[in-house]
C-alpha cells in the first residue's frame, strides 16, 4: 500500500485533531488531579500523593506515545499499549472513587479518559496502516510444512 500523499487540509486537520487530543488530555488531568489526590493522601501517601495523579497520568500519556513512534518505525511493542490500558483503568477507577456509590458520578470520571484511549487508538490504527503493519503482515509465517511434519522417534528408545 503506498503511503498517501498529506494535503494542506489534511494538514490543518491533523493539526486540529492533535490539538483537540492535547486539549482533552489537559482537562481529563485537570478534572482528576485532585480527586486523585485526595484519595492517595486518604491512603497514605503523604507528600506523594501531590506527584502520584501526575505520575499516572503522564504514565498513560508517555507509553501511549511511545506506542505511537515505534509502531511508526514498525517495531511495535504490545506491552506499552496494555501497560497504558491497565494505567486508563486505574485512574478511572482512583476517580469514580471520589464520587462511590454514585452510578452517574463514577460513570461521569470515566468518559474523559475512554475518550482519549479512542483518540489514541484510532492514531494507532492509521499510524499502523501507513506503515503497512497489521495483525497479519508485521510477523513472518510459518510454513505449513513445519506444523505438519513431526520429528520421528528413534525406534527401539523405549524407556521401560
Amino acid at each position: 500500500m503506498a503511503r498517501p500523499s498529506l494535503t494542506r487540509v489534511h494538514r490543518v486537520l491533523l493539526g486540529l485533531v492533535a490539538a483537540g487530543a492535547s486539549l482533552i488530555s489537559g482537562i481529563g488531568f485537570a478534572g482528576s488531579y485532585s480527586a486523585v489526590r485526595e484519595l492517595a493522601l486518604h491512603k497514605g501517601f503523604g507528600n506523594f500523593s501531590y506527584a502520584f495523579p501526575i505520575g499516572v497520568d503522564a504514565g498513560i500519556v508517555v507509553l501511549l506515545a511511545l506506542d505511537l513512534v515505534l509502531t511508526w518505525l514498525r517495531i511495535p511493542f504490545p506491552l506499552l499499549r496494555q501497560t497504558a490500558w491497565l494505567l486508563t483503568v486505574a485512574t478511572i477507577a482512583f476517580n469514580a472513587a471520589a464520587s462511590w456509590g454514585d452510578p452517574l458520578g463514577m460513570g461521569m470520571h470515566a468518559v474523559i479518559p475512554v475518550l482519549f484511549v479512542v483518540v489514541v487508538e484510532a492514531s494507532r490504527h492509521a499510524v499502523g496502516r501507513i506503515a503497512a503493519i497489521t495483525a497479519d503482515r508485521h510477523m513472518e509465517s510459518v510454513r505449513l510444512m513445519r506444523w505438519s511434519s513431526r520429528p520421528s522417534r528413534p525406534s527401539g528408545s523405549g524407556g521401560g
